[in-house]
C-alpha cells in the first residue's frame, strides 16, 4: 500500500505540469473486471506553446489511471473524483482537476505577460451514453487564473465504433465557456502587462473561448497492453480570439499514449 501511494504521489507531480481533460471519460461499472483497475503507460504529445500559440512543442508524460467498483477514479486524465451513479448509461458526480500552468519563459511572445501557476479546480461532471457508442458528455470547473477565480463549463458529444476486436475509433466534438475572471488571465492584457510586453491592453468578456474537433485510434494490443493515438483542433472564439498575443485560432495538438493494464 505504502509503495502504492508513493507511486501516485511520484505521477501526480510529474503530471503537475500537465492538464486534465476537459471531460470525464470513465468505464461503467458493469465492465470493470475486478473490484480496483489499474493502469500505468506515457503519452507524448505535439501541442502549441500555450493557448493561441503559432509555435508548438513536443511533450512527455507519464500517465496513471485507477478506477474502482464503487465510483472513486484518480487519473492523469480524469482528475480525483467520484461517480455517484451505478446506472451505466448515467454518469454524475464530484472531481479535482488540474489546469495547466503557462510559463512566461515557453515562448518569447509571452514575455512581459507574467506566469499563470497551475491550479487544482474543484468541479463536477455529467455524462449520459445513449448506448455504448454515443454520449453528451459536461463537466464545470472552478479555480483556475491568476487569482484561482476562473470558471469552466464545457459541453461536447463522444461517438464510438469498433472496426474488429482489437481496433477502434473514436470522435469527439466540445465546446468550452469561461467567465471574464479566466479569460482575463489567459487572454487578457492588463495596463502592468501591457507596459512590460508591448501589446495594447486588452480586457475580453465571458464566453465561448474555443470549439474543438478530436478523432482518435484505440488498438488494443493483448491482455495488458494498449495504444492509443489521436488528434484534435480547435478554433479559438469571441474575446479569446481577438487576444493581441493569440496568432493561431486553429491550433492542433497530435498525441500517443500507450498503457499497460493490470
Amino acid at each position: 500500500m505504502k509503495k502504492l501511494f508513493s507511486l501516485i504521489l511520484l505521477v501526480s507531480a510529474c503530471s503537475a505540469q500537465a492538464q486534465t481533460a476537459e471531460f470525464v471519460n470513465l468505464v461503467p461499472e458493469a465492465y470493470l473486471a475486478k473490484d480496483v483497475n489499474f493502469s500505468l503507460g506515457g503519452a507524448v504529445l505535439f501541442i502549441p506553446k500555450y493557448k493561441g500559440s503559432d509555435e508548438h512543442r513536443v511533450a512527455a508524460y507519464p500517465l496513471f489511471d485507477a478506477q474502482w467498483k464503487n465510483g472513486a477514479f484518480f487519473s492523469a486524465f480524469n482528475g480525483l473524483g467520484y461517480n455517484f451513479s451505478k446506472n451505466a448509461s448515467l454518469q454524475y458526480g464530484l472531481r479535482m482537476s488540474l489546469e495547466a500552468a503557462r510559463d512566461e519563459s515557453r515562448s518569447g511572445k509571452l514575455r512581459g505577460l507574467g506566469d499563470v501557476s497551475t491550479a487544482l479546480e474543484p468541479g463536477a461532471f455529467l455524462n449520459y451514453s445513449f448506448n455504448p457508442n454515443y454520449s453528451l458528455v459536461s463537466s464545470l470547473r472552478y479555480g483556475s487564473g491568476v487569482d484561482h477565480n476562473g470558471l469552466q463549463v464545457s459541453l461536447g458529444a463522444r461517438a464510438t465504433t469498433a472496426l474488429n476486436k482489437d481496433h477502434r475509433i473514436s470522435a469527439s466534438i466540445g465546446a468550452n465557456w469561461a467567465n471574464s475572471h479566466y479569460a482575463q488571465s489567459y487572454f487578457g492584457v492588463n495596463a502592468r502587462q501591457s507596459a512590460a510586453s508591448g501589446y495594447a491592453q486588452f480586457t475580453p468578456s465571458a464566453g465561448i473561448t474555443d470549439v474543438r474537433l478530436g478523432a482518435s485510434w484505440h488498438w488494443t494490443i493483448d491482455t495488458n497492453w494498449s495504444l492509443t493515438t489521436g488528434a484534435s483542433i480547435s478554433r479559438l472564439s469571441g474575446d479569446a480570439a481577438k487576444s493581441p498575443f493569440v496568432f493561431d485560432k486553429t491550433p492542433v495538438t497530435v498525441f500517443s499514449a500507450a498503457s499497460y493494464r493490470f
